[in-house]
């Protein structure tokens, strides 16, 4: 995911203390992480392609982008303006 840079030039990976990709309940796993870096609900952002995984994430505050065709640059300029990044 190279090609995902903010304006100084940094990739997606490089923006996030914690990413981590893995099966299971996203609410769950949302929690999980909010425990663990005190990083407040609405301060987080979420890409997934399936609608059940964005609406149950969404209830927490977090930041949702639906991706039903995989991550595009849309998506993430969308992410980008949403946390006032663009």
């Amino acid at each position: 995911m190279d090609w995902l840079v903010v304006d100084d030039g940094s990739t997606l990976a490089s923006c996030f203390d914690c990413i981590e990709i893995r099966p299971g309940d996203k609410r769950k796993h949302f929690e999980s992480l909010q425990r663990i870096t005190g990083i407040p609900y609405e301060d987080m952002c979420f890409f997934d392609d399936y609608d059940l995984n964005i609406n149950n994430v969404r209830t927490l505050g977090v930041k949702c982008f639906h991706t039903p065709f995989g991550m595009t640059r849309d998506i993430w300029e969308d992410a980008l303006d949403t946390f006032d990044l663009n």
